[in-house]
């Protein structure tokens, strides 16, 4: 006597019966008995039937896409091709940024695939390995001809305003500002009320809008020292100006390692020899009263003979209240660099002269007065928050939340400006 065994079918096919997808051949290779048990169960609720939804809600347009040779093939050949365009994107470094840069092009494909189709737009946009949320926020952008980044100043009133924009830009391309470095333009800014915003958004829109970093020669990084207070490491270098009618100045500085600031300078045309640097040295210790503070002062040198003999002595046989001690960078005893001073040299000669040349001393005398002033006075080094080195001299202390509250402030009225900004293509 013959058996039968029962049929095991796959789970999917009660599915695509319900759904009308089985044909008529098919559905006479299925026992009505089974067929009558199916639709018993046809309208049944289940538990987690919201995991098949999406899948349930689209099957009208699988059945299409099934039936329609045409339709079957174009999907097939859609789908590989998104399936290699993902891979190559995966593997592209920064992709994000990639799919940045090409949003347009990215909006466009999408829209003429829907056009053309009746693919879901969700489906549309994983053939770019977007999300549909991605689409509609990209599509919605508008593009700003009077914005530097091409964003409208309406959708975004966070960023800088259309008059912050322009005033960054006049002081990048002002002449009197030429060869300043960013930090200097930012806290000038910021100090004066023009711009209040954070270093870092201003650096962004100061490189937009043509910022050119002034060129310094290529110095190797070399340690240096770091003071914890005013006069506790004080530097002395010289440096070759030459004049056109002069002939070659040697210049001198000395400098404050705590707060950068110039305390003095000097200028001969003869040689600069250990009178000089010892003459001053004694008029910067008479400036700034040095001979009665109590903490001692370090000297940072380096080995040229116009730092030994004459000024040896002096500090050697100096008598008042701090002790004084000469040292000698890049040596044995002592490895460390004379880095700031070196570093004035190079700001004195590249962000201030800028390739120009005094034609007599007297015109180079003058030069180094207005140099030494903005020096101090006019340039605001990145570690003093804003502060100028002879702010940080007479006491105050350098605090990087200075101007927390200006900047809260202007974002709060950045808000409101961009949000009625009047020159906006935006349909209002």
């Amino acid at each position: 006597m013959a058996t039968t065994s029962k049929r095991n079918y796959n789970p999917l096919i009660p599915l695509l019966y319900s759904k009308g997808l089985l044909s008529k051949q098919q559905l006479c290779e299925i026992p009505k008995r089974t067929l009558q048990h199916w639709n018993q169960h046809k309208n049944k609720n289940y538990d987690f039937d919201h995991w098949a939804s999406p899948f349930i809600e689209n099957i009208e347009d699988f059945k299409k896409t099934y039936e329609r040779t045409y339709l079957k093939k174009t999907m097939q050949f859609i789908v590989k091709m998104s399936d290699g365009y993902e891979r190559v994107l995966n593997q592209i470094a920064g992709n994000k940024k990639t799919i940045k840069e090409n949003a347009t092009h990215i909006i466009t494909a999408i829209d003429e695939i829907l056009s053309f189709s009746n693919i879901k737009t969700k489906r549309a946009c994983k053939f770019y390995g977007v999300s549909s949320d991605w689409y509609y926020r990209e599509k919605r952008k508008v593009n700003c001809s009077l914005n530097i980044f091409g964003t409208c100043f309406k959708q975004h009133p966070n960023q800088l305003t259309f008059k912050e924009t322009n005033t960054i830009e006049t002081l990048v391309k002002d002449p009197e500002h030429s060869g300043k470095t960013k930090v200097t333009l930012y806290y000038h800014a910021l100090r004066n009320g023009l711009v209040s915003c954070g270093k870092s958004t201003f650096s962004k829109y100061a490189k937009a809008l043509g910022y050119k970093k002034p060129k310094k020669p290529k110095i190797p990084p070399r340690k240096g020292v770091r003071a914890s207070r005013i006069f506790e490491w004080l530097h002395v270098d010289i440096t070759l100006v030459p004049t056109l009618d002069g002939g070659m100045q040697k210049v001198a500085f000395v400098k404050d390692n705590f707060s950068k600031a110039i305390l003095h300078w000097g200028s001969v045309s003869e040689k600069a020899n250990s009178h000089f640097i010892t003459a001053l040295f004694q008029e910067t210790f008479e400036m700034y009263d040095l001979h009665n503070i109590k903490q001692p002062i370090n000297i940072l040198t380096d080995g040229g003979s116009e730092n030994k003999g004459e000024f040896t002595t002096w500090v050697n046989l100096f008598n008042a209240p701090p002790v004084v001690t000469k040292i000698t960078a890049r040596t044995v005893d002592f490895p460390l660099s004379n880095s700031m001073a070196e570093s004035t040299h190079s700001i004195y000669k590249t962000e201030f002269l800028k390739g120009h040349i005094s034609r007599t001393v007297k015109n180079h005398s003058d030069s180094l007065k207005q140099f030494v002033h903005y020096y101090n006075h006019e340039r605001y080094p990145t570690d003093l928050c804003g502060l100028t080195t002879m702010e940080v001299i007479i006491g105050k202390i350098p605090d990087k939340d200075y101007f927390k509250e200006q900047i809260f402030e202007a974002k709060m009225n950045r808000v409101v400006a961009n949000k009625a900004f009047n020159k906006c293509a935006l349909i209002r």
